[in-house]
């Protein structure tokens, strides 16, 4: 039997928005950048058109921000986006690299090799980095921010994904890559062992922290196919709440219907709420424990984020990868605003404020 990992989104129309008419040709930045979000776009596989765009807070729409910057394009399939300590991080899975830039201007300060298939990145200071990389059996590579090298190994499960840290520890989630997992792997950053592994649902690909510094994990579910790509199994995608200091699993939610399999999720500025994208919107409130209908009913969304100041939810288009994507914009309260024209396949989006 052969095992494959698939997701998907519910199907809609999105009407009533105000757009801006922004084409995706290369365009030069302003000197400098400030408040707003960075979205990342995978682009087409092979295809080396992988872009990042600018969506400011003062109206702007900046496109294709790295080749503007540095006259070569940042590579093929951009896996995530990324700011800490005053730079930007670019995944570049394809590529196999990490471009480090200079988020104000998008100019490249350096490169980080050594990787064969990242996937996501994390900073804790100056002196200490992780990357998430492998298609099957996975590790987190360690690197130094200050010359952007490698220096170390640490052996994760199976397609290791997203990262968090909640101030004592590293989670990493543990997809499966082209295999299958269920497990996060929790790592001490002083000494870089692996402290745990925790079992969780079928393919963890996102996490979340809290206020509380408990760390909240989007299991996809997997499907199961035969040898002739019939379906022949689904699991159900769940939410769970790892907590931050035991490393065991202490709340878990079914998200949707057998057959959903939700990729993406976001917090509140306060951390006190957690919003999953599954065909429309989904929201968990940390205090109470609950698990309801979102602001938004129904959309053919991917990406998420909240914005940290005006509780804005913006939502990526879900991408045929082909075809330039969109960014929509709601309040709070679920009312489409406006939409924002992008790249091919926005997967992460990153405010600054």
């Amino acid at each position: 039997m052969k095992k494959i990992l698939l997701f998907s989104l519910g199907l809609a129309l999105v009407l009533g928005a105000c757009k801006r008419d922004d084409d995706n040709d290369i365009e030069v930045p302003d000197p400098v950048i400030t408040s707003g979000m960075v979205v990342a776009c995978e682009g087409s596989f092979n295809q080396n058109n992988a872009t990042l765009h600018w969506l400011g807070d003062d109206g702007s729409v900046r496109n294709n921000l790295f080749q503007a910057a540095n006259g070569v394009s940042i590579g093929d399939v951009l896996q995530s986006y990324r700011e800490f300590n005053g730079r930007g991080y670019a995944v570049v899975n394809n590529s196999q690299k990490v471009e480090v830039v200079n988020p104000s201007t998008f100019e490249r300060i350096g490169t980080i090799t050594g990787c064969d298939y990242p996937r996501d990145i994390l900073v804790i200071n100056s002196a200490k980095g992780y990357i998430s990389n492998g298609s099957m059996a996975g590790e987190v590579l360690t690197f130094n921010p200050g010359n952007n090298t490698i220096t170390g190994t640490i052996p994760a499960g199976n397609g290791p994904e997203e990262i968090a840290y909640n101030g004592s520890f590293v989670f990493v989630a543990n997809s499966g890559g082209w295999l299958q997992d269920n497990t996060v792997t929790v790592i001490n950053p002083i000494n870089d062992e692996v402290v745990a592994t925790v079992t969780v649902g079928d393919r963890p690909v996102a996490l979340e922290v809290d206020y509380q510094n408990n760390v909240w994990v989007l299991c996809a579910g997997a499907v199961e196919y035969d040898e002739n790509w019939n379906i022949v199994n689904e699991t159900d995608a769940r939410l769970m709440r790892i907590d931050g200091a035991l490393h065991t699993v202490s709340a878990q939610f079914t998200i949707g219907q057998n057959g959903d399999h939700p990729t993406h999720m976001a917090a509140n500025a306060d951390r006190t709420q957690l919003y999953v994208v599954n065909g429309g919107l989904l929201t968990v409130g940390v205090n109470s424990g609950t698990l309801s209908a979102g602001p938004i009913e129904i959309g053919d969304f991917r990406a998420i984020g909240v914005h940290p100041t005006t509780g804005e939810i913006y939502l990526s288009s879900s991408p045929d990868y082909v075809s330039n994507d969109v960014v929509y914009v709601y309040s709070a309260q679920g009312e489409l605003r406006e939409t924002l024209n992008v790249g091919i396949a926005p997967i992460a989006l990153q405010f600054r404020n």
